[in-house]
């Protein structure tokens, strides 16, 4: 039956699709740049703080990097650049005198890849006499209110302060060098409406002074192993994103209340040598049982008294220094450093083997480009020197349009860093997992664009109450078609196969452990369709298929949704809205969409059960400076009478939210 409704909606889109066609004598220019951000955050297996990569987009969009006279770490900023392609982009420049355009720039480093930056680069020409750029004061203000309808239990029944709101402010400004950040926001049921706050001044110029912040801020050496708050996608966005990029040290922007440091950090340049050091002293929320931290709160709920208390109860502090040295010869390019830190907690942590007082951590690094090859990787020890982890890997070009990379990681399943993000399948942290990881990445015809991955994974320790090991293997494809300026065709096909921990029961009803292979199956396709200069529509359906091998028996779990999404944009005025339909048999096959929302927010919605959904999102530019935005959204349930659960239950089967915005950039 399920598969008959998946089926049938496709066909409607069949019928509708061909009648489209019909416009495609229309001199065709698309509504909105193509937007690859949004294609990375539906692909991707994200982990990270989305919000604080958006962000750092805008200010890349904001402050454009000179492409004619940027090297190639400047270049490397951007998160979707390779090594190789930077240096590309610099030795085109060297032969060419300079890139004027777009045009030039896809010479270099091919259509894809150019596409996916070119909004980050200033095509500026370089002049003989160029008179160095005055220092201007930009800024920025977002504002945001957020509610929900009807209101949770926990507000009605005084479990949760009685504010059925969310409030966001964001302050952002710069001149010259200086750059100030300020974040307050509470969440629905909070008592104080400034819960969280963060606040930063930073300053980034010439000479010796590379970057020096002071307040929040983020770490990012290496691949990750021991410090890689600034790593966005655990996996899965592209089959070559698997290097950490961007800047080591950056200035917390964040809503998102765990995973940052908190004091001051500063990156000397000392040509060729490049010199972090950095302090910090901050509080995190945790759960201490026995005088030990069982878990690290990551949520930044305050709203029930239990989350009250456990609100800032830890101290943590850490400190250490980064060294990275530079060069450039005939042959190869790409740096080489360490890092030394302490860390301590003022409860000890049951990760850190509950063991109070100061500890140990250090790592190597490299990034090298030898002639079209890129080798990057990171050793990292922990607990003082006992653990050690390590990643390794190489990016190169088959032959024009063909490029690949090779990964191998293996981390300790003892291995602990508070502060890791690393590329994995499951352990971000960089521990108990091993894994063979291959990628392509291919131009077979113009319009035409092939990605896919292979990753063989092995888990040293399956779960806590499984201590043996596990393996697994998933395969993605991602294929682009180009047809003509009207359509674009997006294929996704995944298969992965994993052992999960699961507790059973045998026939006297004692209960044990055992893994419990599952097998993943994902078909999507994306129709996207532009038959006027103002409208811009998208149609996607996606079918999901879950297999366990249970002791007594197999199980199989099916799940498909269908969205028909519409974007319009005339004069200061843009709407996007979207009408979905899903069904799956429960939460094993639920469907995950990214759904657009305002700016600088990132939402990934989770359907499971039957229904439908509608969201619209309208945005005004009133002033050249000034928009407004809100967006609207709810889902009807067919097989529910309430939504959630505890004190966020609903007592509804149709809840909605709105969010309304506004953003002043000057």
């Amino acid at each position: 039956m399920m598969y008959f409704c998946f089926v049938r909606q496709l066909l409607v889109v069949a019928f509708v699709f061909p009648l489209l066609l019909l416009f495609s004598w229309y001199p065709f220019k698309s509504l909105l740049a193509e937007d690859d951000l949004s294609v990375l955050l539906d692909q991707g297996d994200s982990h990270g703080d989305i919000e604080q990569l958006l962000f750092e987009l805008q200010q890349l969009k904001l402050r454009k990097i000179p492409v004619n006279t940027a090297a190639v770490e400047d270049l490397l900023l951007i998160p979707f650049l390779s090594r190789d392609d930077a240096k590309r982009i610099v030795e085109y420049r060297k032969k060419n005198r300079h890139i004027p355009g777009l045009a030039e720039l896809e010479q270099a480093i091919g259509a894809e890849t150019a596409g996916k930056v070119a909004p980050f680069l200033s095509f500026r020409q370089v002049l003989l006499k160029q008179q160095p750029e005055k220092a201007v004061f930009r800024g920025s203000w977002y504002s945001r209110y957020f509610r929900e309808i009807p209101e949770r239990k926990g507000l009605a029944s005084g479990a949760y302060d009685e504010r059925n709101f969310k409030l966001y402010n964001r302050f952002s400004s710069s001149w010259g060098g200086l750059i100030i950040n300020g974040i307050v926001e509470n969440d629905i049921g909070e008592a104080d409406l400034a819960d969280f706050a963060s606040f930063s001044i930073g300053y980034g110029g010439q000479g010796p002074i590379e970057r020096m912040i002071l307040g929040g801020y983020s770490l990012s050496f290496g691949e990750g192993l021991l410090f890689g708050q600034s790593r966005y996608f655990s996996k899965g966005v592209d089959p070559l994103g698997v290097k950490l990029s961007g800047r080591r040290v950056k200035a917390y922007a964040s809503g998102a209340e765990s995973g940052f440091l908190q004091g001051v950090a500063g990156t000397f340049d000392l040509h060729p040598l490049s010199v972090t050091t950095f302090y910090s002293s901050n509080r995190i929320d945790a759960s201490i049982r026995d005088g030990i931290v069982t878990t690290v709160r990551t949520s930044g709920y305050h709203r029930t008294e239990s989350e009250v208390e456990h609100k800032d109860n830890v101290g943590e502090q850490v400190a250490g220094i980064n060294l990275l040295y530079s060069f450039d010869t005939a042959v190869t390019t790409g740096s080489i450093g360490g890092t030394l830190a302490r860390y301590r907690y003022s409860v000890p942590l049951e990760d850190d083997g509950g063991v109070a007082g100061w500890h140990g951590i250090g790592g190597l690094e490299a990034d090298l480009q030898i002639k079209m090859v890129n080798l990057f990787g990171e050793v990292a020890v922990t607990r003082n020197g006992e653990s050690i982890s390590w990643i390794g890997g190489a990016g190169f070009p088959l032959k024009p349009g063909l490029k690949a990379v090779l990964v191998v990681r293996d981390y300790d399943r003892a291995y602990f860093s508070p502060f890791a993000g690393a590329f994995a399948e499951r352990a971000d942290d960089a521990a108990n997992e091993e894994g063979y990881y291959a990628g392509v990445e291919a131009d077979i015809l113009k319009n035409l664009h092939v990605a896919a991955y292979y990753d063989v994974f092995r888990f040293p320790e399956l779960g806590s109450r499984y201590s043996l090991p596990s393996t697994g293997d998933e395969a993605k494809l991602f294929v682009n078609w180009k047809q003509s300026p009207f359509l674009t065709a997006e294929l996704l096909l995944m298969n992965q196969y994993k052992e999960e921990e699961k507790r059973l029961e045998d026939g006297t009803g004692m209960e044990y452990y055992q893994p419990v292979p599952f097998s993943t199956n994902r078909l999507r396709l994306d129709l996207i369709m532009k038959p006027f200069r103002s409208l811009h529509l998208k149609t996607r359906g996606e079918f999901k298929v879950v297999e366990g091998a249970w002791p007594d028996g197999e199980t199989r779990s099916e799940g498909w949704l269908l969205y028909q999404q519409a974007a319009l944009k005339t004069g200061p005025l843009a709407i996007k809205a979207r009408y979905t339909l899903f069904e799956t048999d429960d939460f094993d096959s639920a469907v995950y969409v990214y759904e657009d929302d305002l700016p600088l927010v990132f939402t990934l919605k989770s359907y499971y059960g039957k229904g439908q959904a509608f969201f619209a999102v309208l945005s005004w530019d009133i002033l050249k400076q000034f928009e407004l935005n809100a967006r609207f959204a709810k889902t009807w349930y067919d097989d529910r009478d309430t939504y959630s659960s505890g004190n966020n239950e609903r007592d509804t089967s149709a809840p909605a939210t709105y969010h309304l915005g506004c953003a002043l950039r000057f």
